[in-house]
């Protein structure tokens, strides 16, 4: 629910932690293509390996700020 609120720009930001990639491969091209970003923590694209770390922002400046400060966490 919270990834459609951001892509209809009704919400700025969603971090979550221990997603399996199904629960947030189909969200990929939907947060990007209305403009957002999603990646790990880490700001690689989502897969395996990242113990299902996501941060989806509405605009690469917000995610870039997000990711700053989870870089130590």
């Amino acid at each position: 629910y919270a990834y459609g609120l951001l892509a209809l720009g009704e919400l700025d930001l969603v971090i979550e932690a221990a997603l399996q990639r199904h629960d947030f491969a189909a969200l990929v091209p939907v947060i990007e293509g209305a403009g957002g970003v999603i990646t790990n923590w880490r700001g690689q694209a989502p897969g395996e390996g990242d113990r299902g770390r996501i941060i989806a922002a509405a605009t690469p400046e917000l995610h870039e700020a997000a990711l700053m400060l989870l870089r130590d966490v």
